[in-house]
């Protein structure tokens, strides 16, 4: 038997009111659909030619495999009796049973309680957007072949025994047994995907020199906003119902990434002197990520307060994985494993009746961090065992690179061009110009630095 989240509440409540919480979920669901695809476009538009295409690529057919195993017997993984105690549920057939259910009366009506179908698409949904986010990431390292088997794997053995932890309250180790408080399901959103896409990134190396700035701004500005608009979907669906939290929750949201996009735009105006519009729209999405799991239990003043500790979080580990020389794809993973990790925190601390602030005590800070650190690690360990598994077998990356100059030595295939990969160190000390003649930009001195931005 599922144990369905907030069922208690669909069992309860009178037809009328359980018809509108069913289409609360389903507007939910399809909002939450919206983010996947400014997944693809924020984060492709930041990478090269054909980052776009790439994460879409791997956005459409990361999501074509998620659905079908939640089909066949993933959604039993999530919500199912416990195969494992606590750990994960048993695979089995129970929303394909649902669905098979779900027919016309005699009169011409569904026949089928429609809150536990509305309330499974919504979860899919978020399995959805998580395998977004890491494909996002790793869409320009992997190829389709291997991104496939992948997705499919680190969803059985990483995303659903996550969604197990949060979603499954009666019997989750991380809900039930430690008691703890992800309201939006950061935990296998945000912070298990991103996790993962580290894990593939590290097991993949580096992928040559990295080109600065945003390659297509467009993308990346309509991107933005279909997260930020999808996102609210993300938030509001967590409740489950449309209730006195709805408000709060949408509130908490807006000002949550509200507090974040200004922030990083004071950062990037004070050590940088030139806010951009991706500054603006990455602080808004580390707002978004943190007030994640949060957003039905702090007020709007502590939600002002997450945002903005998000985003400083945020720009300063990027700052970080940038001097590492992973390029944009580590950026992605570090705005959503540091956000995850500040608004999971955050409620151990201020989260109203039993966090640290009104209960006296860091019980509630210390199960969050445990289950937070626990599932990152975890993500990341069997993410990168996969990846190194599946470079050994039918291969990993979907293009070799040259070890000592950073260039492509092949072609994706679905495009006539070569990528563009700047010139590492080597070509600049071999050649001292770069490829448009300019000097300055060879040698890395500042008039190549203002040229590259006047051009972008």
């Amino acid at each position: 038997m599922i144990t369905w989240r907030s069922h208690a509440v669909a069992v309860a409540a009178p037809a009328s009111s359980q018809q509108v919480d069913s289409l609360l979920m389903l507007v939910s669901a399809t909002l939450v659909i919206l983010v996947v695809a400014g997944i693809a476009l924020f984060y492709g538009g930041m990478t090269g030619r054909d980052g776009a295409a790439q994460a879409f690529r791997a956005a459409l057919s990361g999501a074509a495999v998620v659905v079908v195993l939640a089909v066949l017997g993933g959604f039993g993984l999530m919500l199912g009796p416990a195969l494992v105690p606590t750990v994960v549920g048993q695979p089995d057939w129970a929303l394909m049973r649902l669905l098979g259910d779900a027919g016309l009366g005699a009169g011409g009506f569904a026949t089928i309680d429609p809150y536990p179908l509305a309330h499974a698409g919504y979860l899919i949904a978020l399995c959805v957007v998580a395998v977004a986010i890491l494909g996002a990431a790793v869409a320009s390292r992997v190829t389709l072949r291997a991104w496939v088997v992948f997705v499919a794997l680190w969803s059985v053995l990483v995303l659903f025994p996550a969604c197990y932890a949060v979603f499954a309250l009666s019997n989750g180790w991380a809900v039930a047994g430690m008691h703890v408080i992800d309201f939006g399901g950061a935990i296998p959103v945000s912070l298990a995907a991103g996790s993962g896409a580290a894990g593939v990134i590290l097991a993949c190396g580096r992928a040559g020199h990295p080109v600065a700035g945003p390659h297509s701004l467009p993308l990346v500005a309509a991107g933005g906003a279909l997260i930020w608009f999808g996102w609210f979907g993300l938030t509001m669906g967590s409740e489950g119902a449309v209730d006195s939290f709805s408000p709060l929750i949408w509130m908490n949201t807006l000002i949550a990434s509200a507090g974040g996009a200004l922030t990083w735009i004071v950062v990037d105006r004070v050590m940088l002197r030139r806010p951009t519009v991706t500054s603006a729209l990455c602080g808004a999405v580390s707002g978004l990520v943190a007030i994640t799991p949060a957003s039905g239990v702090i007020t709007t003043g502590w939600s002002l307060l997450l945002g903005v500790l998000a985003a400083l979080a945020c720009a300063s580990m990027v700052d970080v994985a940038a001097r590492a020389r992973f390029g944009v794809p580590m950026t992605i993973c570090v705005i959503h494993i540091v956000a995850s990790l500040v608004g999971l925190l955050f409620i151990g601390l201020f989260a109203s009746g039993g966090g640290m602030i009104d209960s006296g005590n860091f019980d509630l800070f210390v199960s969050q961090a445990v289950a937070a650190l626990s599932v990152a690690a975890a993500s990341v360990l069997i993410s990168g065992l996969i990846a190194v598994l599946l470079r050994v077998t039918i291969g990993l990356t979907r293009v070799r690179y040259r070890a000592h100059r950073g260039i492509p030595d092949e072609t994706p295939a679905h495009s006539g061009e070569p990528l563009p990969v700047e010139p590492g160190p080597e070509a600049e000390l071999e050649t001292g110009v770069d490829d448009d003649g300019d000097p300055g930009a060879a040698r890395g001195g500042r008039a190549g630095t203002q040229r590259a931005g006047r051009d972008r």
